[in-house]
C-alpha cells in the first residue's frame, strides 16, 4: 500500500480532517501583475494527466480543459453568462444587500462587439479592482471596490509535491475565498458557485445561431443532485443520456466542508434569453440564500452551492470549496479509448472529492515545502519564474497518462 493511500484511509478513520473546514495558510508570492495586466493570466488548477480549469488573472474561472481535450481561447462548457463563475452576497445590519461576481473589471477592448458583449458575465457587476500574485501553484487574486462593504482574496491551488506522481496528479481545483469585512459593523456574507452541467460539451459538437455565434452543444439528459456525505456537502453532475463512451463523458463535484449556512440549488428556470441566470440572481441577492426549484427544465441545468457566514466588523471569514471530475474516456488519434490514469484511481468525482479533501491540509504543506525551498534559491527571480511557472506544462492537455501509470 502505498503513503498516499495509506494517508487518506488514516484520514477517514480519524474524522479529524473532516471535522474542521480547512483554511489555507499563508502563501508565498513570486511574480505580481497590477490591474493593467491580467488580461492574459491565467493558473491552470489540476493535476498531472487529469487536465484543469484555469484561475484567470481578474478571479474568473477559464480554458475549461477537464474533458480529454485542449480548451484555449474557447468554451468548451457554455459561454456568455452561462459559463462557470462565483458570485458574493453581503448585506450589513443596516442598508441593502449587494450581489457582485468576484471577479475584477472588463477592459474597453472587451466591448468591442456586434452585440457589446463578446466576454462572459458581461452583464453582472464586478469589482472595480484586481491584482493577481502567483507562485506556482499558488494563485492570488485581490479583489476591491470602494462601493462594496468587503475585499476578498481568491486563492486557488493544485497540490504539487516534486517526486510524488500521485499527490501531484490530483482531479481537483481547491478555491478559497477569504473575505474581509471593511466596515465597523457585522456582515451578512455568502459565497455562491454556479455552473450548467456541462457534460457532453466538449467542444467537439457545437452549432451556430442565426448571427453565427459558436454554441456547443452535446448535453443530454443531464442532472444534478445534493450530496451530504463523509463531512462533504454538495452538487453531483451527472449525465443518464451522453454516451458512456465519448470522451465528454463523466462527472463534476462541487462540495464544501462548511457545515451550517449551506443552500443549493440543482437547476434554474429554462434558459430562453438568460432568464436562467436571472432567476438565480433574483434568488440569491434576495437574502443570501438559495431556494431548491421543484423541477427541471434544461438539458443542462444550472448546479449552484451558496455558503453563507457572519463577518464581524474588521474579520475576514473563509469559504472553501472543492471542485472535482473525471472523464474517463481519453482517445488515441483514433476512435480507440486508451483512458486516464486518474480515473482508475477515482471512480467518480464524488469519489475524488471523499479521498481528495481530507488530503488537502497535508498536500499543501508538502507543496507551500517545495515552492519555498526552490524560492530560497539564488537564482534571479526571471530564471525562478521561468522554471516554476513552466511545471504548469504538467499538468496541461500536452500530458497524460494511461491507465498503467505510464506517463505520455
Amino acid at each position: 500500500m502505498n503513503r498516499l493511500k495509506l494517508l487518506t484511509i488514516c484520514m477517514f478513520v480519524s474524522g479529524a480532517v473532516f471535522s474542521q473546514e480547512w483554511k489555507p495558510q499563508t502563501w508565498p508570492v513570486l511574480k505580481q501583475y497590477d490591474r493593467e495586466h491580467l488580461y492574459q493570466v491565467a493558473l491552470p488548477l489540476g493535476g498531472i494527466g487529469t487536465g484543469t480549469v484555469s484561475l484567470g488573472g481578474r478571479g474568473e474561472l477559464r480554458d475549461w480543459e477537464i474533458m480529454n481535450v485542449p480548451g484555449k481561447k474557447y468554451s468548451t462548457v457554455t459561454t456568455g453568462n452561462n459559463a462557470p463563475f462565483f458570485a458574493i452576497y453581503a448585506k450589513p445590519q443596516t442598508g441593502e444587500a449587494m450581489t457582485t461576481l468576484l471577479a475584477g473589471p472588463l477592459y474597453p477592448q472587451e466591448y468591442l462587439h456586434y452585440e457589446g458583449r463578446p466576454v462572459n458575465h458581461h452583464g453582472m457587476p464586478r469589482f472595480a479592482d484586481a491584482t493577481f500574485e502567483a507562485a506556482y501553484p499558488f494563485g492570488q487574486v485581490h479583489l476591491s471596490d470602494r462601493q462594496l462593504p468587503v475585499k476578498v482574496t481568491v486563492k486557488g491551488f493544485n497540490p504539487l509535491v516534486p517526486g510524488d506522481a500521485d499527490a501531484s496528479g490530483m482531479p481537483i481545483a481547491v478555491l478559497a475565498y477569504e473575505v474581509t469585512n471593511t466596515t465597523d459593523r457585522p456582515l451578512e456574507v455568502a459565497v455562491c458557485g454556479s455552473m450548467r452541467n456541462f457534460i457532453g460539451k466538449d467542444g467537439s459538437k457545437f452549432r451556430t445561431d442565426w448571427k453565427g455565434d459558436y454554441i456547443p452543444t452535446g448535453a443530454k439528459d443531464n442532472k444534478n443532485q445534493f450530496r451530504k456525505k463523509n463531512g462533504l456537502q454538495g452538487l453531483y453532475l451527472y449525465s443518464d443520456g451522453v454516451d458512456k463512451n465519448d470522451p465528454a463523458y463523466g462527472t463534476v463535484a462541487l462540495t464544501t466542508q462548511a457545515v451550517e449556512g449551506v443552500t443549493y440549488r440543482t437547476s434554474s428556470r429554462a434558459d430562453n434569453w438568460n432568464n436562467g441566470i436571472l432567476n438565480f440572481w433574483d434568488d440569491f441577492s434576495a437574502d443570501g440564500e438559495l431556494t431548491e426549484r421543484d423541477r427541471q427544465e434544461d438539458e443542462d441545468p444550472m448546479a449552484s452551492l451558496a455558503v453563507k457566514k457572519t463577518v464581524g466588523p474588521g474579520s475576514t471569514e473563509t469559504f472553501t470549496f472543492y471542485l472535482t471530475w473525471n472523464f474517463p474516456n481519453r482517445k488515441a488519434w483514433s476512435e480507440t479509448i486508451v483512458g486516464n490514469y486518474y480515473s482508475t484511481r477515482f471512480p467518480d468525482a464524488w469519489e475524488a472529492a471523499e479521498a481528495i479533501v481530507p488530503q488537502i491540509p497535508e498536500m499543501e504543506r508538502q507543496t507551500l515545502s517545495f515552492v519555498h525551498a526552490f524560492l530560497k534559491s539564488t537564482y534571479p527571480d526571471v530564471v525562478k519564474e521561468a522554471a516554476l511557472f513552466n511545471l504548469a506544462t504538467l499538468r496541461s492537455q500536452t500530458v497524460f497518462r494511461l491507465p498503467s501509470g505510464h506517463l505520455m
